[in-house]
């Protein structure tokens, strides 16, 4: 029996399609490979979302070929998507499929090695964490609204959360950002669909569901349906054994009063959102193209925090974009200290070819890039220890989590639901998969130490 493995770079809707791939892999007759020796195939889901993702992700190519030089590689995902014929000069490529062929490149690649002993639509053998059921449900097909197959998960590999894809392709035209080139135009999943894919993830035991989309406030939109985010949520909601929903990256305007009034009354959807900023200079939100101003930032940040005072808002801001003079970054700063994000993803402006800044002059030296970066990560630092310590001896709700790759001197992490990541001593009650009541008793690198209540 053939064995292979999948290799991951980027956003969470990457991760899920990975997930889709795995079980289709298996449902072919491949089996999973358990490391070493090495597997028959490798499928690299790369991500391009900037030149440095790009470069890792032909890295990841490059090892892997070394590492493993009779078996397959096969490429898939945004990078394969953005420059396809480089990537299939690559020693021990074997072929490359972009995000458009992505849904059939696990029947490509059985087409193009020998055929696994198995080929009938077998029972996924996912390998799951402990506290997770082994899957009830077979790789399930339904229709797209485009006619198309579009296949459902039913578990989610070496996670105790389980991400679930709503929404592809973006509609807003960034000046920055390539995606919309490599992913399309927004295009929903019908409800139906993802009601069918949260009750099979529910029974095989997941208890918190983050809905992931590449602009997850669109959801909806194509397909007619108003404030249809928090549709897919209330229906969420009445499934039994989901717990905990939470949402991934979202844009400012999409957080509507409907949305924050159901965040606000919920039992289930956790109090946390991921918005990106980007700037918080109104010049460079022009430049950038982005639709919602710094004042739009700002009232939306205090509305959430009327509704809920302690709501986790984390975010990403981008430094050295073409433009970016001394005062429009130390407004930024400024604009960080009144919003005051629990945590906040800095990076700095990529250039990419077929956007509009491609176009634009560079105007900030690299050495002016590396010390704002600096700044800026340091006031991040600060910003969220501040919000960290305002819950120390708070009691707080938390989904113990594998240690997986996070394992920290016999600590498990798990996460509250405004999304501070808290670490519990191993002891009694303390299981993956459960939710548990912690008491945190001091700061710990990026969160939070606590005990068992």
């Amino acid at each position: 029996m053939k064995t292979f493995e999948v290799k991951t770079l980027g956003c969470k809707v990457n991760q899920y399609e990975s997930q889709v791939l795995r079980e289709r892999m298996i449902a072919l007759g491949f089996k999973e490979s358990k490391d070493s020796p090495g597997a028959d195939v490798y499928i690299v889901n790369t991500c391009a979302v900037t030149r440095r993702a790009d470069t890792l992700s032909q890295e990841e190519i490059r090892k892997l070929s070394r590492s493993h030089p009779r078996a397959r590689v096969f490429v898939t995902g945004c990078s394969a998507e953005n420059d396809p014929e480089k990537l299939k000069r690559f020693k021990g490529v074997a072929g490359v499929l972009g995000n458009q062929e992505k849904d059939r490149l696990a029947d490509f690649i059985l087409a193009n090695t020998e055929k696994p002993l198995a080929m009938t639509q077998l029972l996924p053998r996912v390998e799951l964490l402990s506290g997770i059921k082994k899957p009830t449900i077979s790789p399930s097909i339904s229709l797209r609204i485009d006619g198309e197959r579009s296949r459902t998960i039913s578990a989610f590999h070496r996670h105790t959360r389980a991400f679930l894809k709503v929404q592809d392709g973006c509609d807003n035209g960034c000046s920055y950002c390539i995606i919309p080139r490599l992913r399309g135009s927004s295009r929903s999943r019908f409800l139906v669909e993802i009601i069918e894919e949260a009750r099979g993830l529910a029974e095989n035991g997941y208890k918190e569901i983050v809905l992931c989309g590449i602009c997850l406030g669109a959801y909806g939109k194509d397909l007619g349906l108003k404030d249809g985010l928090l549709r897919v949520i209330e229906a969420l909601e009445e499934i039994d054994g989901i717990s905990r929903i939470r949402l991934s990256s979202i844009e400012a305007l999409d957080v509507r009063d409907c949305l924050t009034e159901k965040m606000a009354s919920s039992k289930k959807l956790m109090p946390h959102l991921h918005i990106s900023f980007q700037s918080g200079d109104d010049t460079l939100l022009k430049l950038m193209n982005r639709k919602a101003s710094a004042e739009d930032c700002r009232e939306l940040i205090l509305k959430l925090r009327r509704l809920m005072p302690d709501i986790g808002l984390t975010t990403d801001i981008m430094v050295g974009f073409p433009g970016e003079e001394e005062e429009n970054f130390k407004n930024t700063l400024n604009f960080l200290r009144e919003v005051r994000p629990a945590k906040i993803h800095i990076f700095p402006f990529s250039p990419r070819k077929n956007t509009a800044a491609w176009r634009f002059p560079a105007t900030v030296r690299p050495e002016i890039i590396k010390d704002r970066i600096k700044q800026a990560r340091e006031l991040a630092q600060e910003l969220a220890r501040d919000f960290c310590r305002q819950y120390i001896g708070k009691d707080l709700d938390v989904l113990v989590e594998s240690p997986g790759g996070f394992a920290d001197d016999g600590f498990f992490p798990s996460h509250s639901g405004n999304y501070i990541k808290v670490f519990l001593p191993e002891g009694p009650g303390i299981a993956v998969n459960t939710i548990v009541t912690a008491r945190p008793l001091k700061i710990h690198k990026d969160g939070l130490i606590a005990e068992k209540v």
